[in-house]
């Protein structure tokens, strides 16, 4: 699977908080990088899957081959005691098969476990690094959340500011009707005095004439 493995090198030696740094949408950028390493980690997983199964087979091979290897000493032990070397020749040479055969499922075995454990180290690092984006995704809605509430809150300061200025100028649309009233109640008593004032004056006037008359009918 070069694929994978050469995908998983690019991955685990890259830079995330770089890339997301120079990305135009980071969000995007980090949810891409997510889904690449969660592909990877599967393919990654079903091949260590794969290796293991060939483990099993192996070591159940290399059971079988140890037991057919133990069976032909025991026969070629058993040939040279009743004295038939031709039996044991032919005995020692399916051993030394069995030998090689079985050297070489060790041999086999050996790539395998290191295969595996090299899977396994792929696969710690991959989920590390998927923890790290993880962390940076949460991180990310985080500020999401905290610009949002900002802006909510810049929201509510302004609907407070125009209802306090709509009280604002209520009170001084208040104030100014009620001193226009004062005005025009001072306007309307000054002008009741000056028509008591008149009137004053015409009895003032009437009061001098019936004096006057009065001095005539004297005289």
């Amino acid at each position: 699977m070069p694929n994978v493995f050469s995908r998983f090198t690019d991955i685990v030696s890259s830079n995330i908080n770089a890339m997301l740094d120079k990305a135009e949408n980071p969000v995007k950028m980090l949810k891409l990088i997510i889904g690449e390493m969660e592909d990877t980690l599967v393919e990654i997983k079903a091949a260590t899957a794969q290796a293991m199964a060939e483990q099993v087979h192996l070591e159940r091979r290399r059971a079988s081959v140890a037991e057919a290897r133990d069976l032909w000493l025991s026969r070629a032990k058993q040939a040279v005691e009743k004295k038939r070397d031709d039996l044991a020749r032919v005995a020692l040479l399916e051993k030394r098969k069995a030998d090689e055969e079985l050297a070489a499922v060790e041999s086999q075995l050996q790539e395998l476990n290191v295969i595996v454990n090299k899977h396994r180290d792929e696969i710690d690092q991959l989920e590390a690094k998927i923890a790290q984006a993880r962390g940076r995704e949460k991180l990310f809605a985080l500020r999401r959340r905290q610009a949002q509430q900002s802006l909510d809150a810049s929201g509510q300061m302004k609907r407070y500011d125009l209802a306090a200025s709509q009280i604002k100028l209520d009170r001084l649309d208040q104030r100014l009707d009620r001193l226009e009233a004062e005005a025009e109640l001072e306007k309307n008593l000054r002008g009741r005095l000056s028509a008591d004032k008149d009137l004053e004056a015409e009895f003032q006037k009437l009061d001098d004439s019936i004096e006057l008359e009065l001095q005539a009918l004297k005289s």
